[in-house]
């Protein structure tokens, strides 16, 4: 986590320093200036440390969250996106497949509606991040990247330490 620190180590600085420079307008003496430029700081430096402490445990909470899903038993959690693509194909079978199929024995003369956008969206995305992940899993490709994608062993027991 120490990339938080450089994000929020420089921006104080910079900011009490343009302010500074304002204030040399208006504050005539130099010990009130300073006195200033000591106040804001410190202004700076406890919000920038709330920030940091809310980013971690926002890190923190979503950690938890891919320990507990990722270490469970139930299987129906590991194997949801697989799900989703089965259920995805078995919309677009039904969907220009069978119904039209059935229409067409039954003398039907309603229209079938497209599957929405928001369904090749979603269901496209999930199948590029299954597919990819499985694709790096199987070729035996292990990095961080891999393991969060595919949800491998390694992951989970280096964040249970």
């Amino acid at each position: 986590m120490d990339w938080l620190a450089k994000i929020f180590s420089g921006g104080a600085g910079g900011i009490v320093s343009g302010i500074g420079d304002t204030v040399d307008k208006f504050v005539l003496t130099g010990e009130e200036k300073e006195k200033f430029k000591i106040q804001m700081e410190e202004l700076l430096q406890k919000r920038d440390s709330e920030m940091e402490q809310t980013i971690r445990s926002e890190l923190g909470a979503k950690e938890r969250v891919l320990v507990a899903e990722l270490s469970q038993g139930d299987n129906f959690t590991k194997r949801a996106r697989p799900t989703v693509v089965y259920m995805g194909l078995f919309f677009i079978f039904l969907q220009t497949i069978l119904l039209p199929f059935i229409k067409g024995i039954a003398g039907w003369t309603f229209e079938i509606p497209p599957l929405p956008d928001g369904f090749w969206a979603g269901w496209s995305g999930i199948v590029a991040t299954w597919a990819i992940g499985r694709s790096f899993e199987k070729v035996g490709v292990q990095n961080s990247m891999t393991r969060a994608i595919t949800g491998s062993q390694p992951v989970v027991s280096k964040l249970l330490k």
